[in-house]
This record gives structure tokens, C-alpha cells and sequence, in this order.
């Protein structure tokens, strides 16, 4: 009896437990914090649900239409490294210093440079034009390039002479009326291998004129001074620092292209293409090889429909019976003889 009395005890517990268990979700799912959560859960599944068979044309759909603005963002930007990493040219001035040494000399750091492009490397120099400069005589430029380690990379040295100026009606478009442009070429077709580098001038002669004439030193009068690279166009790297707007176009369709079709590429086989035609239209079969049944059968049932020759094959027991039958005629043939005579 103990086993029947323990039973419905078992199950009052068990019954109890549930109830507790249920009362305490009831109370937890509608508490605050977990309420909203487990509503928005339920919208969230429910949407999916009611999604679910739409998935096959709304996820490709959903990758196209996420993919395609990143494809753009991507292809502009590459667009724009391509003209921000064209080679063009650059200028930087030059501070000549006075009385610090035996000649005036500057030092300037130079801009951004495309390590692997060719420049002509020039000093642009406007000096008065004034009978000082016109006595010096010949003179030399110099031009020392540094990395910024001050290791070098190129040294040159040029000669030069301020001339005075011809008149001329139009001088005043081109130039500052009292002053001489010059124009020192100092590196052709260089190629400085690094971006960043610096420039050391120095104008003037090491013996400061000391050595010619009364031997009185003179210097150089230099109103403004630019060191200048002039960009030297070959290949393509030169087609492309001809035309940079050009040539960021170009890139950029050139990217947006290649990365649209391998897009479509990938989401081609995920898109499942229905058209009209395709549930009108009732299945295609193989005709081929009932047209090849139906000629054999009609070719068989011709065979068949005409008559056939064929050659009795004789065996014992045939001969043996038309033997008897042959006597046994001849003997009914004898008695009607008989019967009539009689």
C-alpha cells in the first residue's frame, strides 16, 4: 500500500513545481527588461516567417543592393589615389643666406616627390639688373641633394652669368621691369629614387672674385630664388601625368567594371529566373527516340501484312498419315463400284 499512497503524492509535487514554474515565466516575461526583448523576438520570427519563401529573390536582392554603394565608394576612391599619385611638377624657394660662409647658400627642404619619375631639375634666380651684377662675371651654381639622413644623392655644379637685359616692348609681360630672369639647368632627366629629400644652393665664386681684378670681394645680388622640377613625360607614367583627370576616370570605371561583373558573377547562381513561358508551356521530352520506336514498329507491322512463302517441312508421322488416308479413299471408292454393279 505505501508504493499507491507515495504515487499521488509524487504527482501533487510534480503538478505544484509546473505551476510555480509557469506563475515564475509569466511574471518574468512581462518584467520590464525582458518583456520588450522577447516581444521584439517574436516580431523578428514572425517577419521571418512570413519572408521565408521570398528568401531565394530577397537575399540576392539584399547583397546587390549592400554591395553595389561599397562599389561605388571603392571605385571613386580609386579614382582619386590615382590623380593624388600622379606626377606633377614642383617648386620650392630658396632663402639665400648672406655672410654666413665664404659664398651665399640656402637650404630647403623639397615637396613630395614620385621616387621613380624623371625630373629636369632647374635654378630660377631673378637678379637686379643693375651694373654689380652685370661685372661679377661668370659665376657657379651649385645644387646638392640630400637625403634626410644627409646622405647624397646628387651633386652638380653649373656656370653662370648675369647679361643685361634687351629691350624689348613686350619685356614688361614677362618680366619685372629693373630685374633679369635666369634660368640654371642643374640635373636633366634625373630620377631621385625617394620622396623626400633636401636641397642645398650656394651661388657665387669660392675665392669671392679675390683672385681677378683689384681683388675686392663681391657677391651676388639675388632679389628671389626657386629650385623647380619639371616632369618628364614617358610611357605610360607619362600619358598618365598628362592627362591625371583623364586617367582617374578611367581608373575608376576600370574598377567599378571589374568589380560590378564579378558581383553578378557570384549572384548569378543564386537567382532563380521564372518566366511565363515556363508554366504554360507542358514539359519537353526527348522526341528522338519515340520517332525511332514508332519507325521501327510501323517498318515491323509492314513485314508482318505481307504474305510469307513458306516451305512445308515434311516429317514421318505426316507421310504416314497421308498414306492411310490416301487407302482408306481408295477403298470407299471400290465398294461404291461394287454397289452400283450389283
Amino acid at each position: 500500500m505505501e508504493p499507491q499512497q507515495k504515487d499521488p503524492d509524487v504527482q501533487e509535487r510534480d503538478k505544484l513545481r509546473k505551476k510555480v514554474v509557469e506563475d515564475t515565466g509569466g511574471i518574468l516575461s512581462y518584467f520590464w527588461p525582458l518583456h520588450p526583448i522577447r516581444l521584439f523576438i517574436d516580431l523578428l520570427l514572425a517577419a521571418l516567417r512570413l519572408v521565408q519563401p521570398l528568401a531565394p529573390q530577397l537575399i540576392p536582392l539584399a547583397v546587390f543592393s549592400i554591395s553595389l554603394p561599397v562599389i561605388l565608394f571603392l571605385s571613386v576612391g580609386s579614382g582619386y589615389w590615382v590623380w593624388k599619385s600622379v606626377a606633377v611638377g614642383w617648386e620650392a624657394e630658396v632663402f639665400l643666406q648672406y655672410g654666413d660662409g665664404p659664398v651665399p647658400y640656402a637650404e630647403v627642404a623639397l615637396p613630395s616627390i614620385v621616387a621613380q619619375q624623371s625630373y629636369d631639375i632647374s635654378l630660377h634666380l631673378v637678379v637686379p639688373a643693375n651694373e654689380a651684377n652685370f661685372a661679377l662675371g661668370n659665376f657657379m651654381a651649385s645644387l646638392n641633394l640630400m637625403t634626410p639622413s644627409n646622405g647624397t644623392i646628387a651633386t652638380a655644379r653649373r656656370p653662370a652669368i648675369v647679361l643685361p637685359p634687351i629691350a624689348s616692348p613686350w619685356s614688361f609681360l614677362y618680366n619685372r621691369p629693373g630685374t633679369v630672369d635666369l634660368n640654371i639647368p642643374m640635373l636633366k632627366d634625373f630620377v631621385l629614387g625617394t620622396s623626400r629629400a633636401l636641397a642645398r644652393v650656394e651661388l657665387g665664386r669660392r675665392d669671392q672674385w679675390k683672385t681677378i681684378g683689384e681683388g675686392h670681394g663681391r657677391e651676388l645680388s639675388v632679389l628671389s630664388g626657386y629650385i623647380r622640377g619639371v616632369v618628364l613625360h614617358h610611357g605610360v607614367r607619362g600619358l598618365i601625368s598628362r592627362f591625371p583627370l583623364a586617367s582617374a576616370f578611367v581608373a575608376s570605371g576600370v574598377f567599378f567594371f571589374i568589380m560590378f561583373v564579378g558581383m553578378i558573377a557570384c549572384l548569378m547562381p543564386a537567382v532563380e529566373w521564372h518566366f511565363p513561358s515556363d508554366v504554360n508551356e507542358p514539359p519537353k521530352t526527348d522526341e528522338g527516340p519515340r520517332k525511332r520506336r514508332r519507325s521501327r514498329r510501323r517498318a515491323e507491322e509492314g513485314d508482318d501484312a505481307k504474305p510469307k512463302t513458306r516451305t512445308p517441312r515434311r516429317t514421318p508421322s505426316d507421310g504416314s498419315g497421308s498414306r492411310s488416308r490416301a487407302s482408306g479413299r481408295i477403298g470407299a471408292r471400290d465398294q461404291d463400284r461394287a454397289r452400283r454393279g450389283g
